[in-house]
């Protein structure tokens, strides 16, 4: 054996035990909700049980806060508002409903009435609050969804839930980092097995053929049975 070889044996045998160590947590975490999210109907609850986990409130805004003492209206170019009136808007929802989660949307809407208001969505994994603000009164409702453990787990495994737009995700940008630090280290631990299998000579045949039918079987599964 070249001591080149020898080398890199040594150095993917310590990547490999020490980065296993280093993300088992992840690595496990990712495995469970994988299988949480195959199996949907067992873990993740149905539209009657999330009503019942909604919470409501409703009482008027403080406006001492806003731009100008009122709540924005709808600039006549944009017909949207500007960012600072859109930040005292949020911060103010944020200190007196407590509410959590990234803003997802702001948008101007008339209720049955006519009446103006304003929509502010945010979401975060397991749950989601939409604020309705009537801008005459200030009177606002805040309804407050949790969905669940089940939910926030397959948010985090997900990082967007699978969308592909350019809403804002549930689980924060943060997170999506650790998602894809996850799936380089999942890389590196399968590239250093991989070196650490070549270089068994007594045992490198079988797991040769073990891989070459397991990728078969893999093939075939999504070949004569995936619809």
């Amino acid at each position: 054996m070249s001591p080149l070889h020898r080398w890199i044996l040594k150095t993917s045998r310590t990547v490999h035990v020490y980065l296993t160590l280093f993300g088992l947590t992840l690595i496990l975490f990712f495995a469970v909700t994988g299988f949480m999210l195959n199996h949907t109907e067992w873990f993740l609850p149905d539209d009657a049980k999330l009503e019942a986990q909604t919470r409501r409130e409703s009482r008027p805004l403080p406006l001492d806060k806003m731009p100008g003492g009122k709540l924005p209206v709808p600039s006549e170019s944009s017909g949207e508002a500007t960012g600072e009136e859109k930040l005292a808007v949020v911060e103010a929802l944020r200190k007196e409903f407590d509410v959590r989660g990234e803003l997802s949307s702001f948008v101007f809407v008339k209720d049955d009435n006519d009446r103006p208001q304003i929509k502010v969505e945010f979401k975060r994994a397991g749950g989601e609050t939409v604020a309705t603000i009537d801008v005459e009164s200030a009177t606002t409702e805040v309804a407050s969804t949790y969905q669940g453990w089940a939910i926030v787990m397959t948010d985090l495994h997900r990082g967007n839930r699978g969308n592909m737009s350019n809403e804002v995700k549930r689980t924060g940008r943060v997170w999506s980092f650790v998602i894809d630090g996850t799936c380089v280290l999942l890389l590196i631990i399968s590239a250093t097995g991989l070196v650490m299998w070549w270089s068994l000579k007594s045992r490198g045949k079988w797991g040769a053929i073990l891989f070459v039918i397991g990728t078969a079987i893999t093939g075939a599964v999504y070949y004569w049975f995936v619809p």
